[in-house]
């Protein structure tokens, strides 16, 4: 087996990349009817685990930029899945919550999560689907560590 040194990084992030890019497109086509456009939807997934998070924590989360993060939950406040309240204990922040209309776009955000997932791994059997989700893990954890930081509101940064 070749060392990861001897693989170019197209070779790996490639297709995490054309994966990535086929989910939003997918998902902004099936949730193009609700009013949610492309990657706004996986700001209703953070909230759904963590409803009143501040705008700063959503654009942290999601690593874009807070002025992607805004136009995201502006546009979503717009259509009425989301509303914005001040932050008591800081008045500059912003606590994003859902609304009931946020809340019932839920179902239909998994069902639609699991229809691409279904179309991914059409050709893996459960147990290479399981070695993926471990790999994947694995690598993605890294990314979560504190030195791994975007800078913050660099121009051109994960919009």
């Amino acid at each position: 087996m070749e060392k990861p040194e001897e693989i170019g990084p197209r070779e790996i992030l490639g297709p995490i990349a054309h994966i990535y890019r086929s989910h939003l497109a997918y998902m902004a086509k099936e949730l193009e009817a609700y009013g949610v456009g492309s990657g706004q939807f996986e700001f209703l997934l953070v909230l759904y685990h963590r409803d009143g998070v501040s705008q700063e924590t959503l654009a942290k989360s999601l690593k874009v930029s807070k002025a992607t993060s805004t136009r995201a939950i502006q546009s979503l406040e717009k259509e009425g899945y989301v509303y914005r309240q001040r932050d008591e204990s800081d008045l500059r922040a912003y606590r994003v919550y859902l609304t009931g209309k946020g809340n019932e776009m839920r179902d239909s955000i998994l069902e639609k999560l699991i229809s691409f997932m279904d179309i991914l791994f059409s050709d893996f059997t459960q147990e290479e689907i399981e070695i993926l989700r471990l790999l994947i893990h694995k690598a993605a954890i890294k990314l979560f560590e504190p030195c791994i930081e975007l800078p913050p509101d660099r121009p051109g940064a994960m919009e």
